[in-house]
């Protein structure tokens, strides 16, 4: 199974704005956009993309799917930092894919992908705005099975 994790594009800081209602910049969407050209020029064929239920997951997640054409796109609270990522495991799981786009934020997917390739949460992984990893898992998810396979930052 391949697991791409993608953290979600520029927010808006605007204070007016409860943090999970914070949309994303231009700047945020121009990112997001270009990640969804990446994965369209090197032909990666995503299964499912799984956004945080926050706004600028979704917007994020739908820049995307609108380059890939993803046949399936979902919310999902196990993507929100503080949840327990063994229950975003068990998810993935249940899906049945090949591969999966999780989109979601930091720290929780540094920490989630040093889980699956190091066992722990303490790998010095770096998940920038629209950063793209891609961990590749040979069998059933669990840690320390992961395979970091690619590690790429956004360029707009």
């Amino acid at each position: 199974m391949l697991i791409y994790f993608l953290r979600h594009g520029d927010a808006s800081s605007d204070h007016n704005y409860h943090d999970s209602e914070r949309p994303l910049t231009d700047l945020g969407h121009k990112q997001a956009e270009s990640v969804g050209k990446f994965l369209q020029q090197s032909g990666t064929c995503i299964n499912t993309i799984l956004t945080s239920p926050l706004i600028r997951a979704c917007e994020t997640g739908a820049d995307i799917q609108a380059f890939i054409n993803a046949p399936r796109m979902e919310k999902t609270d196990y993507l929100v930092n503080g949840t327990n990522p063994h229950q975003l495991f068990k998810q993935i799981t249940e899906l049945d894919v090949e591969s999966v786009l999780l989109v979601g934020h930091e720290p929780f997917l540094s920490e989630t992908i040093s889980l699956l390739i190091g066992g722990n949460e303490k790998a010095n992984i770096e998940m920038k705005k629209c950063s793209l990893a891609l961990v590749e898992i040979p069998e059933s998810i669990y840690p320390g099975i992961g395979i970091l396979k690619q590690l790429t930052h956004a360029k707009v």
